[in-house]
């Protein structure tokens, strides 16, 4: 049997669009979503590369790949929103590197309203400047909600049940603003100031996460206020750098202490904001209310309620306090003991 031989050209022609093909997919950027999203859309797998106003309709499941973006935003001056109540979509899994929402660093001024991502490895990214979150819920994800660009506001959004951290807001993430959100159920961490300084976390509930409800790690000059965390794995909120929590040795390095902090109780029905441990026998009850490692100097504690925590309700491990001010708090068991000095813990 014989077999006709292929010629010169067709050969070359074959193996050109071969290589062209192969090139293509090579130069093709791994998180990058195929083809233009319209403006109302239903599925995964598009990039919003234009200015304007974008609807979500019936939104359908992420395609089961281990890489990739759901929505990639590039454009600035972008609106995202739902034409109903908050919609969910899910991802192929916690474990794999995909992202729900992708805010690109070429994006500026994105708004994205309603949306849940659940099921990717991250499910909201915060790489562009002035975005803002409104009634987001990030839940089911490994990390929720990840800011990387400055002057992002998050407001009335929402994370729960993540795997790691909650809300991680980054040292590049200056001018953060989060306000009235629940933050509840992670298994690791709630709310991460990621050595990040100058943002204002205000009227936040984190509830029920794994470590700590509000991580302050090398964070320097925030302002948390308002708050309310009860009921989580090791403190309500933690001051320092070590991911188990105060263990008397200073765990920040030289250069990234949490320092010039201020964090504020807001007087509400004669209540004030609290970090307490008020739970039920079937959950792990929270070790401190407040908990500022050693070496973590400058920060203000004013007008906090803490009780119910199964070490102390405040902790500073710094000797007398060190520069720390503690001014109007009410705590039942602290270290030191109360009024040490007059502006230590009392």
């Amino acid at each position: 049997m014989t077999m006709k031989g292929v010629g010169k050209k067709e050969l070359s022609t074959g193996m050109v669009a071969a290589v062209t093909t192969m090139l293509a997919l090579a130069l093709t950027p791994t998180g990058a979503a195929a083809g233009a999203c319209a403006k109302t859309f239903k599925k995964c797998g598009c990039t919003i590369s234009a200015p304007g106003s974008y609807t979500l309709v019936n939104f359908s499941t992420f395609p089961l790949k281990s890489t990739g973006t759901c929505i990639d935003i590039t454009a600035s001056n972008v609106t995202l929103n739902i034409n109903g109540p908050n919609l969910g979509f899910s991802g192929p899994g916690t474990n794999t590197p995909t992202v729900g929402i992708d805010i690109e660093p070429s994006a500026n001024n994105v708004t994205v309203a309603g949306l849940t991502p659940n099921g990717f490895g991250v499910g909201v990214r915060i790489d562009g400047s002035n975005a803002l979150l409104y009634y987001v819920n990030a839940s089911g994800n490994q990390r929720g909600i990840v800011v990387n660009g400055k002057n992002a506001i998050l407001f009335a959004s929402n994370s729960f049940n993540n795997e790691t951290v909650g809300i991680q807001i980054n040292k590049t993430a200056t001018n953060f603003v989060m306000v009235a959100s629940t933050v509840y159920l992670q298994g690791g961490v709630g709310i991460e100031l990621n050595q990040v300084s100058g943002a204002a976390v205000v009227s936040v509930v984190t509830e029920l996460n794994g470590t700590f409800g509000i991580w302050l790690n090398g964070a320097s000059n925030n302002v948390i206020t308002g708050f309310e965390s009860d009921n989580n794995g090791i403190a309500g909120v933690y001051l320092g750098c070590n991911a188990a929590g105060p263990n008397g040795q200073a765990s920040c390095p030289s250069d990234t202490p949490s320092n010039g902090n201020a964090v504020l109780g807001v007087q509400f029905n004669n209540s004030y904001s609290t970090a307490d441990n008020s739970i039920g026998p079937s959950f792990t009850q929270q070790s401190y209310g407040i908990a500022v490692g050693l070496g973590n100097l400058h920060n203000d504690f004013l007008t906090i309620d803490g009780d119910g925590n199964t070490v102390d309700d405040a902790l500073d491990e710094n000797p007398n306090c060190g520069s720390n001010r503690w001014l109007g708090n009410i705590f039942t068991t602290s270290d030191p003991a109360q009024n040490t000095t007059d502006y230590c813990i009392n």
